[in-house]
């Protein structure tokens, strides 16, 4: 078995934080249920990753491509509000454009031809 890459293992452990990366007041409206389901998704999916499986690189995959539509359909309509609140919401769009970069470099790197093959072995 050849060895794992280190991007590959830190995809594994690190690729919950595009997801998570909010506003301050909504990670704080979460519940414990849901950051328990976040919890269990990313860590399954990082112990896959880090077993090879291919299976887990088209789910994360999945996951970061969707988080990147899903912040450009939200982003479009909440980032400009009535003047009366404030105009511009400076940061839902900083940590909308911070998530969708980070999303974007790790679907970069796992897309990678050695990326496929490792998983593929």
């Amino acid at each position: 078995m050849r060895k794992l890459p280190r991007g590959l293992i830190l995809v594994a452990i690190f690729q919950f934080i595009p997801i998570i990366i909010m506003p301050l007041n909504v990670l704080k409206s979460l519940n414990a249920v849901a950051w328990g389901a976040i919890l269990v998704l990313f860590g399954v999916l990082g112990v896959f990753l880090i077993l090879r499986r291919g299976a887990s690189r088209t789910a994360s995959i999945f996951v970061q491509g969707f988080n990147i539509i899903v912040r450009l359909l939200v982003i479009v309509g909440n980032v400009m509000r009535p003047p009366e609140e404030g105009g511009f919401n400076t940061e839902l769009a900083v940590t909308f454009a911070i998530s969708m970069a980070l999303s974007a470099l790790i679907l970069l790197y796992i897309d990678q031809p050695d990326i496929q093959l490792q998983m593929q072995s």
